[in-house]
C-alpha cells in the first residue's frame, strides 16, 4: 500500500492517514528498506525488496556483539579475574573503542538461559544466581558503644566531601565467620579508590588501631589527611591515630553506611576473593598482600577506567 500511494502522488501524512499510522513512521520505513539509485535522489520503494531487507535485518539483529569470538574471549578472560561487566565494558572502550560493549550487554550474557550451565555469574563480585533488584537491602541495627571525642562527618572538610584531592580514607571491618574472631580491616581512599588490607587477630579497639598505624607508617604524607570511621566499638581509640600521625579522623551518623560508601563498595569487591561466612583465620597477610595488589591494578569506572594504582602515581608520584 505505500508503494501504491507513493505512485499515485500521495505525501506520507496523506498515506499516514490511510493507513493509520503517523507519517514519520511511514518516512523510516521508506529510508530503512527502500533502495538509492543514482539518478534518483529519493529512495525507490518497491515491496518484495523491503520484505527482504526487513527479514535480513531481523536475522541480523539477534546476532549480539559478544558473538565474536575475540570480544568473547577478551570478557571471560577479565571476568574470571573479578572484573565486573562495567570495568570490562568501560576499559574496553579504552583501549579498543571499535570493540565498544555495553556492561549491560554483558550481563545479559552471563544470564542468558544459554549461558546458566556455564554459571558465569560466580564470577560476578556478588556471585549471586539471579540479579538482585535495586533498593532490595535490609538495614539490621544494634546498640553502639559511645566513642569519645567523635568528630561528626559534617565538619570532614570539602576536599574529601567531593573527592578533589587524594589522602581522605575511610575504614572498616570485614568479618567473617561468626564462630571466628578473626577480621580484616578494609580501608580505602576516596579519591583515587586504593585499597588497603591488612589481617586482625580480634575485632578489638587496640588491634584495629596497631594495623592502621603500621599502615599509615608506610604511606607518604599525601595519603594521609583525613579518615571516616563508623560507630563500632573497633574504633574506639580513633583519636591515637589523630595525635600520634596528625590524620584528622571523623565519624559517620548512626545507621549511615552510605555516609562512607567507597570502603562499603570496597569490602563489597574484597568479598568476591573472601565470602560472608568464610572462616578468615585461615587467610593470611600475604594472600591479602595479593588480593591488594590486583585490585589497586584493576580499573575502575569512577577512575575513567585507569586503575587506583595508575592514578595515584599520576597524583602524587607514588607508587605501591
Amino acid at each position: 500500500m505505500i508503494f501504491l500511494y507513493l505512485n499515485q502522488g500521495k505525501s506520507l501524512r496523506e498515506a499516514g492517514a490511510r493507513l493509520g499510522r503517523s507519517h514519520t513512521t511511514i518516512g523510516r520505513e521508506i529510508k530503512r528498506n527502500g533502495v538509492y539509485l543514482d539518478d534518483i535522489v529519493k529512495p525507490n520503494y518497491l515491496p518484495s525488496q523491503a520484505e527482504d531487507f526487513s527479514k535480513r535485518k531481523r536475522l541480523d539483529s539477534k546476532k549480539g556483539k559478544l558473538d565474536d569470538p575475540a570480544i568473547q574471549r577478551y570478557v571471560l578472560s577479565k571476568l574470571t579475574k573479578g572484573w565486573s561487566p562495567e570495568q570490562i565494558a568501560g576499559r574496553l572502550k579504552l583501549v579498543a573503542l571499535e570493540c565498544f560493549v555495553s556492561h549491560e550487554t554483558i550481563y545479559k550474557f552471563i544470564y542468558s538461559k544459554e549461558n546458566r550451565k556455564l554459571r558465569f555469574w560466580e564470577f560476578l563480585r556478588r556471585g549471586r544466581r539471579i540479579r538482585q533488584g535495586l533498593f532490595s537491602r535490609k538495614v539490621q541495627t544494634r546498640r553502639r558503644l559511645a566513642i569519645p571525642r567523635k568528630i561528626p562527618i559534617e565538619q570532614r572538610p570539602k576536599e574529601a566531601n567531593e573527592r578533589i584531592e587524594v589522602g581522605h580514607l575511610e575504614t572498616d571491618n570485614m568479618e567473617g565467620s561468626r564462630f571466628s574472631k578473626d577480621a580484616v580491616s578494609v580501608s580505602a581512599d576516596r579519591r583515587s579508590l586504593m585499597v588497603f588490607l591488612d589481617k586482625l587477630p580480634n575485632k578489638e579497639s587496640k588491634e584495629k588501631n596497631m594495623a592502621l598505624s603500621s599502615r599509615l607508617d608506610r604511606l607518604p604524607f599525601a595519603l594521609r589527611k583525613t579518615m571516616t570511621f563508623d560507630n563500632g566499638s573497633e574504633n574506639y581509640h580513633h583519636f591515637e591515630l589523630r595525635e600520634n600521625y596528625g590524620i584528622k579522623t571523623y565519624f559517620c551518623n548512626p545507621y549511615h553506611s552510605w555516609e562512607k560508601g567507597t570502603v562499603e563498595n570496597t569490602i563489597g569487591i574484597v568479598r568476591q576473593y573472601f565470602p560472608k561466612g568464610m572462616d578468615l583465620s585461615k587467610v593470611t597477610q600475604e594472600e591479602l598482600n595479593i588480593v591488594e595488589r590486583e585490585l589497586n591494578n584493576r580499573p575502575r569506572k569512577k577512575l575513567g577506567f585507569y586503575t587506583p594504582a595508575e592514578f595515584v602515581y599520576k597524583e602524587i608520584k607514588w607508587c605501591t
